[in-house]
């Protein structure tokens, strides 16, 4: 079986370069993901627990999404490779070969193609994931000095993956060649069924409902968690259309035809046709381009959402007029800002890096990093002057004065489940300790997840140095003058707009860092549709040649595929966004005051290429076809 194998893998060595391509990349975005959990945990086992458990927390929300990603490109990719075979496979059964000798075969032959491009995308992505570390510094998620831990792990695991991804893949395309009989396969192997089984139906209809319920998630689950969960729901609905593609893209298709029948002549005419006869393998092409419009208009549009969630959170909770950042921490700034002519009251911010414990078993493997979440707490004073107003919904923030009490934001108390009353469990500087919840307040994007009283960080070891100063101006006072008397003392001085604005663009490393993750994934996706329209073309040497003998021209020809791929791009981009919007309107409803946004530059970027992709992608693949069926015809 294995020298039918390997021949198998020689004699499709084209369609097999594209499919080795794609699992190259996804593995090499698995080993990144996994470089920076690794890092992490490294880094807390060495003693720096917030910079470790940050790393562990960015890989941990990345890793979700990409294994989503590369699950579904993989898996289409894989199957429209083998699509093409079905001939062939029909072939071998009439030769008397049995089911499990053609499983077997085609196993074979992927787990092959996956053991060598997997392993070499892995080791390009463990050197790769180097080049994050300046991003890193520059976010402050780790020390100057930082370097990522490279071992064979991440390799191990990236393989592992794709391995166990392709494989089971493999098998299912050979399934239907394999169980029917000989001369029924070899009938068939040259028609396409548009229909789908009644379980591919089902799970498409859970799916879609799963999707929905999502993506309106966030209306009950507070904070970023809530908008993270009202994400996914775009994954769900782009894999509910994957698996009910033939007769969603083959409906779509249809109306297409039915309004323009005649559109573009002749060549637009058969390429309508086309796209209507031929939708299970179109939807091949189809679903990894509108999971590049989902998967970067979704992750934007959320991240745009949260800074502007965090603006708004920021301005109903600074009630001072202005506020000073100073340019280096002073621990007596708050004192001078008091003295300067015209200042009302000067209200010292400080934030102290601490760890939250998540997981109260304390026999979990790796509980030193896996059980601990980073975090900042908030240190405000007893008196804040009527400057600052987290919008306290249970409990008394006047408890802070006592050491070892905290008060969370709704975010933080769904997150750990510790309400008023209850304990959290924190490590303060080399200290760890139960700290009891005394308030809870609603604008923690605004303020912060946790804030406790100076007691409690000055009893265990923690300078208190003011790095927000919010001021108060005197009725009689003018601000302007004001803010150039603090600007005096080493502070840039704003008023609470212009400091909202600043503080939510002040993560330009973190938006770096998830730029480039999301670059990654967007390549991945990009790299696996121009695989499949390339294959797709590539397929159809013996349709082209056809038309070619009955009279159509190689112009035509090219027109043809020209319009069938102006249309698969414009219906992906279509899928893509309809899949996108739920998500969208969802994480904008539970995050913020007012319409949902979009970030509509990169949303029209991507929609643009999406087309583009498809047209430039299928013309080159369809002109060397074309040259081939017309040569031979």
């Amino acid at each position: 079986m294995w020298q039918l194998a390997s021949t198998g893998v020689r004699a499709h060595r084209g369609a097999y370069a594209g499919t080795a391509l794609v699992l190259a990349v996804a593995s090499a975005v698995i080993a990144v993901t996994g470089v920076l959990f690794e890092s992490g945990l490294r880094t807390g086992a060495s003693g720096d627990l917030l910079s470790g458990g940050l790393l562990m927390a960015l890989a941990s929300s990345y890793a979700g999404t990409a294994l989503v990603v590369v699950v579904m490109v993989v898996a289409a990719t894989v199957s429209l490779a083998l699509r093409g075979r079905r001939r062939e496979f029909a072939m071998l059964r009439a030769v008397g070969a049995t089911p499990a000798q053609v499983r077997q075969t085609v196993t074979l032959e992927v787990a092959a193609v996956s053991l060598v491009a997997a392993p070499l995308g892995a080791v390009a992505g463990l050197f790769g994931a180097r080049y994050l570390d300046p991003m890193l510094v520059r976010a402050g998620m780790v020390a100057p000095d930082f370097a990522s831990s490279l071992s064979p792990l991440p390799v191990l695991v990236a393989v592992v993956l794709i391995v166990a991804t392709a494989v089971p893949v493999g098998r299912l395309g050979a399934r239907e060649a394999a169980r029917i009989a000989p001369t029924a396969a070899l009938q068939d192997s040259a028609v396409e069924a548009s229909e789908v089984g009644r379980v591919r139906r089902l799970f498409a209809l859970v799916l879609t409902a799963g999707g929905l319920a999502a993506a309106f998630s966030s209306l009950w689950i507070p904070g970023i968690v809530g908008g993270a969960t009202a994400s996914i729901s775009a994954f769900m609905l782009v894999g509910a259309a994957a698996l009910a593609g033939p007769v969603l893209v083959g409906w779509l298709f249809d109306r297409v035809a039915r309004l323009h029948p005649s559109a573009g002549g002749p060549a637009g005419m058969l390429a309508v046709r086309n796209v209507r006869g031929f939708s299970r393998r179109l939807t091949t092409v189809v679903v990894p381009l509108a999971l590049v419009v989902a998967t970067a208009t979704v992750q934007t549009s959320v991240n745009q959402a949260i800074t502007t969630a965090a603006e708004q959170e920021i301005n109903a909770a600074v009630t001072a007029d202005l506020v000073a950042v100073p340019d280096e921490p002073a621990a007596d700034l708050a004192a001078q800002v008091a003295q300067v002519p015209g200042v009302a009251a000067a209200v010292p911010l400080a934030t102290v890096p601490a760890q939250v414990r998540t997981d109260g078993d304390e026999d979990l493997a790796f509980a030193s990093g896996l059980a601990w979440e980073a975090a900042a707490v908030r240190i405000l004073p007893a008196d804040l002057a009527g400057t600052l107003d987290p919008d306290v919904v249970a409990g008394d923030l006047a408890a802070l004065g006592t050491p070892d009490t905290v008060a969370v934001s709704s975010d933080t108390a769904f997150e750990t489940g510790a309400g008023v009353g209850e304990t959290l469990i924190l490590r303060l500087g080399e200290d760890e300790l139960e700290a009891t919840v005394v308030a809870e307040f609603s604008r923690g994007m605004g303020v912060a997840g946790l804030v406790a009283g100076p007691a409690t960080a000055e009893a265990h070891g923690l300078p208190v140095v003011a790095d927000t100063v919010l001021v108060d101006v005197a009725e009689d006072a003018v601000a302007d003058d004001v803010a150039g008397a603090i600007g005096a003392l080493g502070a840039t001085t704003s008023d609470v707009p212009g400091y909202a604005t600043t503080a939510t663009q002040s993560a330009g490393g973190e938006n770096d860092i998830s730029t480039a993750l999301l670059l990654l994934l967007l390549v991945v996706v990009a790299v696996g549709a121009a695989s499949t329209l390339a294959l797709t073309t590539a397929s159809r040497r013996e349709e082209l040649r056809l038309l070619h003998r009955t009279g159509t021209t190689r112009r035509q020809l090219m027109a043809m595929t020209t319009v069938e791929a102006l249309v698969t791009g414009v219906t992906a981009w279509a899928l893509g966004t309809v899949a996108v919007v739920p998500a969208v309107i969802g994480v904008s409803a539970g995050l913020l005051d007012g319409p949902p946004v979009v970030d509509l530059a990169q949303y029209a970027v991507v929609s643009l290429g999406v087309v583009l992709l498809a047209l430039v992608a299928t013309t080159i693949a369809a002109n060397r076809t074309t040259r081939l069926a017309t040569a031979v015809a």
